[in-house]
This record gives C-alpha cells, sequence and structure tokens, in this order.
C-alpha cells in the first residue's frame, strides 16, 4: 500500500480528510496527520510517505518550507499541496518546487482522492524508468566503453560518462591490451566450449587477472575480442607498459592452462590522457593483426610489428559513417569536426602518396554521395568532382574540396527539413485549433498526430512561432474562453469544460494570469 502523510492546521479539516476519504479502499495507508509542518516533517523522516498532502499557510514551518525539506531528503515523494487563497503567485511558487498539483480549499474529497492516484501513477512510472536505467546500466556502459575506444568522445564526455555510469577513469597511464582466441580464425583448433561460452570464459580470466594486478576495465568489442583498458596511477611509461605486458601474458597463460586453449594478446602503447585510449586501441589491433606472421598464443607488443606507430587509416569506415550520419542530421560544425579529424590523422602519416591521398578523397565523397542519394537530390553530378581531385596537389586542398562538399549537403539537408518543419507546424497548429477542449490535451497527443517526436515538434514550434507548446495551448483557450464569457451567457465552470478545464478553480487562475482580469471581471466588463 502507499503511505499518505496529511499536515494541516485546522484540525476540523485535517481530521476531515484523515477519516472521511476513503483511502484504504484505494490502496493507501494514512501514516499520520501533523498539525504543522515541523511535526510533518519530522513524521516524514520517519516513515517516508509516498505522498505529502499539506496546507501552505501554517504556523512554525509553512508548506513551502516543508515541501523543500521533504523534496531534498525523500526526492521520491509526492506532494499535494492545499490553499484558501487562489493566488497565483502562490500556485507559481508550488510549481517551482515540482509539486505534484495544487489544490483550492474547500477540498472535494474525490478531487483530492483522484490527484492522490494520478500522483501514485507517477511514481510507479518514475520507479519503473529508474529500475529500466538500473538494468540498463551494463549495455549504457557497453556503448560508451566502444565508442571510447573508438575516439568518439570528446574529453568532457569522457569525464561525465564515466561519473555517471560509475567507471574509473583516474589520472594515471593508460594502455590496451586486445585479447582474440586463436579458435576463432584457426580451423585446425576445436575448442570444447563454442564461441560464445569461450568468449565468456576468456572474459572472466582476464577480469580476475586485472583484479589481482592492479586496476582496469574489462568489455567486450563489438568484434571477436576481449578489450582490457588497463592503468596505472602515478607510474612512470616504463612501469605501466611493464603491468600492461605482464597483465596480458598472464592472461594468456591462464586461458592456456584453465580453458585448454590459446589465444593471443596485442598491446598499444600507454598514454597519460583517456582520451587517447583510443589510440592505444588501435595499436592493439595492428599488432594483433600481425599474428599470422608472428605466431600464435603469445603477446605481441605494437613496438614489435615494426609499424609506424600511427594508425591513421585503420578505422577510415567509421570516420566515414560518422561523417555521413552528421551530414544527414544538418549538423554542421559537427560534421567539419570529423573532416578536421581526417585530416589530422592523414598528416599524422608519412607514408601517404599523392596518389593514395587522391584515391582517398574520391572514396570519401563518393561514400557520401552513395549514402545521401535518399535524402537529398544533390545539385551537381560526382563525376563533376574526379577532375578536381586529379588536380589537387595538398592535403590542404583536398580537405577543402570534402568541406565544400559537406556544406553544401549540410545545406541542402537543411533546406528540406525547414520545409517540411513548416508544413508540420501548420498541420499541428490545426490539430490543437480542433483538439483544444480535450481535457489534458499534451504535447506528446500532438506530436503523435503529425507523425513526429514530442522534442521534435516542441523545439519546431519555438522556432516557427517563436512560442512554446503550452503557452500556444493556453493562447488558443483562453482566447476561445473570452469569446464564451463574452458573447454566451454560459458560467465560469461551463467555460471551464469547453475549452479543456475539469478544475474550474484552476481555469480560474490560468484565465487570471493569461487576460489580468478573473473570468466574472472579464464577463461584466469591470
Amino acid at each position: 500500500m502507499y503511505k499518505v502523510l496529511i499536515v494541516d492546521d485546522d484540525g476540523i479539516i485535517r481530521r476531515g480528510l484523515s477519516r472521511t476519504i476513503p483511502w484504504e479502499e484505494k490502496g493507501f495507508e494514512l501514516i499520520g496527520a501533523a498539525a504543522n509542518g515541523e511535526e510533518g516533517l519530522e513524521l516524514a523522516l520517519e516513515k517516508k510517505p509516498h505522498l505529502l498532502v499539506t496546507d501552505i499557510r501554517m504556523p512554525f514551518m509553512d508548506g513551502f518550507e516543508l515541501a523543500e525539506k521533504v523534496k531534498e531528503e525523500l526526492p521520491g515523494t509526492k506532494i499535494i499541496m492545499l490553499t484558501s487563497f487562489g493566488e497565483f503567485d502562490l500556485a507559481k511558487r508550488a510549481l517551482q518546487l515540482k509539486v505534484f498539483d495544487y489544490l483550492l480549499k474547500p477540498i472535494d474529497n474525490g478531487l483530492l482522492l483522484e490527484t492522490a492516484l494520478l500522483a501514485m501513477k507517477e511514481l510507479e512510472y518514475e520507479q519503473e524508468i529508474k529500475q529500466k536505467v538500473i538494468e540498463g546500466m551494463p549495455l549504457l556502459r557497453q556503448r560508451f566503453l566502444e565508442k571510447l575506444i573508438q575516439g568518439h568522445l570528446t574529453e568532457e564526455e569522457i569525464v561525465s560518462g564515466a561519473e555517471m555510469l560509475e567507471l574509473s577513469l583516474p589520472k594515471a597511464r593508460y594502455g590496451v591490451v586486445l585479447l582474440k582466441a586463436d579458435d576463432y580464425s584457426y580451423p585446425d583448433y576445436q575448442n570444447r566450449f563454442g564461441k560464445e561460452m569461450l568468449k565468456y570464459c576468456i572474459h572472466n580470466v582476464a577480469e580476475e587477472i586485472v583484479r589481482s594486478h592492479g586496476e582496469g576495465i574489462v568489455f567486450d568489442s563489438l568484434e571477436d575480442e576481449t578489450v582490457v583498458i588497463c592503468y596505472e596511477r602515478e607510474s612512470i611509461s616504463t612501469q605501466s607498459e611493464h603491468t600492461t605486458y605482464r597483465i596480458a601474458e598472464s592472461i594468456r597463460t591462464n586461458v592456456e592452462k584453465y580453458l585448454k586453449t590459446t589465444v593471443t594478446a596485442g598491446i598499444g602503447n600507454s598514454y597519460h590522457n583517456p582520451r587517447e585510449i583510443a589510440s592505444s586501441y588501435l595499436e592493439a589491433r595492428s599488432a594483433l593483426e600481425f599474428r599470422h606472421i608472428m605466431g600464435v598464443n603469445r603477446v605481441l607488443m605494437v613496438g614489435d610489428t615494426g609499424l609506424p606507430t600511427d594508425t591513421a587509416v585503420i578505422e577510415w569506415s567509421s570516420l566515414e559513417k560518422e561523417l555521413t550520419t552528421k551530414v544527414k542530421l544538418g549538423l554542421q560544425q559537427e560534421a567539419f569536426g570529423i573532416v578536421e579529424t581526417m585530416e589530422t590523422l592523414v598528416r599524422k602519416c608519412s607514408y601517404f602518396s599523392l596518389h593514395r591521398m587522391r584515391i582517398m578523397a574520391l572514396e570519401i565523397i563518393l561514400y557520401l554521395y552513395k549514402e545521401l542519394q535518399d535524402t537529398v537530390e544533390p545539385e551537381e553530378a560526382f563525376p563533376e568532382h574526379y577532375e578536381h581531385i586529379q588536380n589537387i596537389q595538398t592535403v590542404q586542398e583536398m580537405f577543402e574540396r570534402i568541406r565544400q562538399i559537406v556544406l553544401r549537403f549540410v545545406s541542402l539537408v537543411n533546406r528540406q527539413r525547414e520545409q517540411q518543419g513548416k508544413s508540420a507546424i501548420l498541420q499541428a497548429v490545426a490539430f490543437i485549433e480542433e483538439n483544444y477542449r480535450q481535457e489534458g490535451l499534451s504535447l506528446l497527443d500532438v506530436a503523435n498526430a503529425v507523425h513526429l517526436s514530442p522534442v521534435y515538434l516542441s523545439a519546431l514550434f519555438k522556432k516557427e512561432k517563436q512560442i512554446n507548446f503550452s503557452d500556444f495551448l493556453l493562447q488558443v483557450r483562453m482566447r476561445a474562453a473570452m469569446t464564451l464569457l463574452r458573447l454566451q451567457d454560459k458560467k465560469t465552470y461551463e467555460v471551464a469544460e469547453e475549452v479543456g478545464y475539469s478544475n474550474p478553480q484552476y481555469f480560474s487562475v490560468c484565465f487570471k494570469k493569461y487576460c489580468g482580469l478573473s473570468p466574472s471581471e472579464f464577463k461584466t466588463g469591470s
């Protein structure tokens, strides 16, 4: 049952709310009724109610102060505030405190009980979402770590993401060990586990070794690999690299000893900045790719392979995909940022020939045309770029050309999206004007009607109408109410119902906020 606490300094009201409302029939347990805010806070902290029903004006500690303290100590508790004063400032402050609802006295018992049940539905929803977040934490960590090794996170995103996901990424030297079971690529080997079980067993061995040797993070990449991010605090380079090698060698020997199969490990260089974990990962992959030459069931360091330490071309396809995604979203600065990353990687490589550079430029441009052909119609054909690319002589010229093409595509995408947005807003406005009488009409309802996400529709409203959705809906309803009050002899509660408000008192508050007059004052022209 849901626990409810009542706080009101008026003894008659307090007893009435306690005794005349069938709390238990509706799944509530009344855990107390306090005569002031101080007593109510003490009871709340002791019994932790799911719902707090409190008066606003009380001696010693008023309802606002009580609500603030309860929100601070018991953030999950829902609060319904009661008052005899229909002042907008009180309602505004209640909303700022994020209380569930604000009801005017004299209280209708049925309305209070209905509001309490709605509050509990919201509480159940929040608890369900919280549980889903907890259950989804492993997946969120996996996605974060995948982006980390792919170099898709800024330093700020790494810090905030690690904190939110409770991952330890302290100031240290970082090195990546990449593990791959030899059975995956060598059919002569026959392990007794099966592929997925073998990956799971290798993962467990790696976690045990990391825990016993120091600190680190173990996870499975999208490939058939296990990634170990090793780090050592306050260490010099050689010590850190020796620790990483010792961890990799221990994993290899334990896999062979206990799992009766073999694994090859690739090790990247160690770095100070967590953002450079991506570089160490690419180096570890480079080292691992040489196992067909240097042999399996061993630990390979990138320095042993004779490869240059830069690995610009290894993840080129992922950068092309990311660039296309940003262009499709019309994000010019983000797209330019990826082009800049590409350019930086190319400049780091000392072994790019002019011919190879031109081919790379054509590959990037062709990929953009191929992936965007169903999104927008380019203003020029792809072959027109060929002559320009064949004449480029420097990296700067190459990427300047790519930026020009990216800018054209982004402009086309944004122009098309703007036209679609204007059409969607016209549909949304028409839907609101036809359905504003519906109580509880929400942004989600309108978004569903025009087949857009609520977040995108909200942004479009702000951009196209220079007004928030909620303010626009209020404007439509209030203008309709003004017409009904002036031209038809209807009472306030009748008008409220016709413009989508079941609570006449709340309608009156909204009307006065919008017009500066109460409904009765507006009707009489006073």
